[in-house]
């Protein structure tokens, strides 16, 4: 049997699988960390986020973490909006001006922050300097294995269970069939009673790109009473 490549990109967005018991605060607490005493107004809070790497094309496909600072949040989108920081140098600027001097206190070869583009972006895509990053990366693998068990039941109901057959659709060739129903007479599994389902478990290899859903366990409790056939005649006669 020839195999065909399904592999496409993710159908969901990233973020509607973040978990977001992994955040030690609130988004009110991260701008809380902006607040310096003594200052009129709120300072940006240091992150980095994964921003388009070409501002002249937002909307490509090339990603990069960048160096922001956290600006504000909307309850409404659940996003915290960045701004791109630049560093410079300089060192750097001086070279193309030798001739201007030093201010005082300052050292060539300190670093310049230069304000960039603003983005709106999901916390699944903000790394704040003041969490755990290692707590971060578990975040985002969450995230992953929960979107890929997602899409992978939904490929399965929409390939397996719902295959809709239409006058016109294209028939399948006689040896395909002979094929097909070999596999389906040779197993004698039985799981929902669906004979697709099947042919799916005792021939996984013929089709790797389905993902199977695990039946979920029965859970026994730890405690409880056994009501048995006298416990019942019991209560009835009581009762009469």
């Amino acid at each position: 049997m020839t195999h065909f490549s399904l592999h496409t990109s993710p159908m969901f967005f990233l973020e509607m699988f973040d978990n977001e018991e992994y955040d030690c605060r609130t988004p009110e607490d991260w701008l809380a960390l902006g607040n310096a005493e003594g200052s009129p107004g709120r300072k940006p809070v240091p992150a980095k986020a994964l921003l388009p790497a070409d501002d002249e094309t937002p909307s490509g496909e090339m990603y990069s973490w960048h160096v922001v600072g956290v600006l504000d949040y909307s309850k409404e989108k659940c996003q915290y909006l960045v701004q791109k920081v630049h560093q410079n140098t300089r060192q750097a600027d001086e070279s193309k001006n030798p001739n201007k001097k030093h201010r005082k206190g300052k050292s060539p070869g300190i670093s310049l922050l230069v304000a960039g583009s603003k983005y709106w972006v999901p916390r699944i895509r903000l790394l704040f300097r003041a969490e755990d990053p290692l707590v971060f990366v578990e975040r985002i693998q969450f995230a992953l294995r929960y979107r890929e068990h997602t899409e992978a039941l939904i490929f399965y109901h929409l390939s397996v269970e719902c295959m809709p057959i239409w006058p016109g659709a294209p028939s399948l060739s006689a040896d395909s069939l002979e094929h097909m129903k070999r596999l389906v007479l040779s197993c004698n599994l039985f799981y929902g009673g669906s004979s697709e389902l099947k042919l799916v478990m005792s021939h996984p290899e013929e089709f790797p790109h389905i993902t199977l859903p695990q039946r979920d366990s029965e859970c026994v409790p730890q405690t409880g009473r056994t009501v048995g056939l006298v416990h019942i005649c019991l209560h009835l006669s009581s009762s009469m």
